[in-house]
């Protein structure tokens, strides 16, 4: 998902919920119909990188404090608008798919 579609996809929401990683859901595959255990993980801040295409990589730091969708709103209209969105999470680079919204929080996956 690139930076300037996930900004106007947020631009109703409440400004002040947290957003968080989704990690876990449904790692199996659609088949084995087995979902496996779903964690939220906070997200502290992000890095750009222009390996192979540009990129924005959300980091998660679980000693931070957890971003409310305006402030990671404000950051990401520092970059450009199209690069597609990451998050760095157990060394890996996870692609970003969407969000949804559950009470207070948007979950990102």
């Amino acid at each position: 998902m690139r930076i300037t579609d996930f900004l106007a996809m947020i631009a109703d929401l409440n400004r002040n919920f947290w957003v968080m990683y989704e990690f876990g859901a449904n790692r199996h595959g659609k088949r084995t119909e087995e979902v496996d255990h779903v964690q939220y993980i906070k997200l502290s801040g992000l890095h750009t990188a222009d390996i192979t295409q540009p990129q924005l990589i959300l980091e998660t730091t679980p000693h931070q404090q957890t971003l409310h969708l305006w402030e990671l709103s404000v950051l990401l209209r520092q970059h450009q608008l199209r690069r597609y969105m990451y998050v760095e999470y157990q060394d890996q680079q996870h692609p970003l798919f969407g969000f949804r919204v559950e009470k207070n929080l948007v979950l990102l996956g």
